[in-house]
């Protein structure tokens, strides 16, 4: 089951970069909750309670369920559209939480996890990375945490594509299905940037609805 973390929030009326400057200094960050069939609601919420729940396996794309007293906005699930961070002091400036319709397609950044140790690394080869995480779609509840890679069969010289990779039903992927995920290759051949380099994901991708 994707992971769940309720998150509390405060509703707040105003709005405006003075009105942001001063909810920082008090240790809060402001942010904005939207979405199907409501009007865009403004909140404030606490740093590290946004830090711990996007450390669960989910990461960024953790269902959020938020606490707040009003009403309109308690128990809605959401998910992190965007966060904004300070370059310099890496602190959160302001996020946007899309509420999230589970009858409503979204799309989503994915991370790859890699499981097992390849036939062709025991014999001296290295795996190399091509990328880390994919783009798919699908519905809220279909969403998965990571895509688990299996690559303890791979040989010499074996490589895995996105075309080969297994997902759940209802969960499509987004790139290109002839891109490399991963590769075993010679020493040698490791000095080389990536495998099939080509169009690569971001980490600061966010859900987004499908049109």
């Amino acid at each position: 089951m994707h992971s769940e973390v309720d998150l509390n929030v405060e509703y707040k009326e105003s709005a405006g970069k003075g009105t942001a400057r001063k909810l920082r200094a008090a240790g809060k960050t402001p942010g904005v909750v939207y979405g199907p069939d409501m009007e865009p609601a403004m909140v404030t919420f606490r740093e590290q309670d946004l830090v711990k729940a996007m450390s669960t396996p989910a990461q960024r794309n953790v269902f959020l369920r938020l606490k707040c007293s009003e009403e309109r906005v308690d128990g809605l699930r959401v998910l992190i559209k965007d966060l904004q961070v300070d370059p310099v002091r890496r602190e959160f400036i302001h996020a946007d939480f899309y509420k999230l319709d589970p009858n409503r397609m979204i799309q989503a950044t994915v991370p790859i996890r890699l499981e097992g140790t390849a036939i062709g690394v025991k014999m001296g080869g290295i795996m190399q990375v091509a990328r880390r995480q994919l783009r798919v779609a699908c519905l809220p509840d279909d969403l998965p945490e990571a895509i688990v890679v299996d690559v303890s069969e791979m040989q010499p010289g074996a490589s895995i594509h996105v075309s080969d990779l297994e997902v759940a039903e209802g969960v499509r992927f987004l790139t290109n299905p002839e891109l490399a995920v991963c590769a075993v290759v010679s020493p040698s051949g490791a000095k080389e940037e990536e495998v099939e380099e080509g169009e690569e994901e971001t980490a600061e991708e966010a859900p987004q609805a499908e049109e």
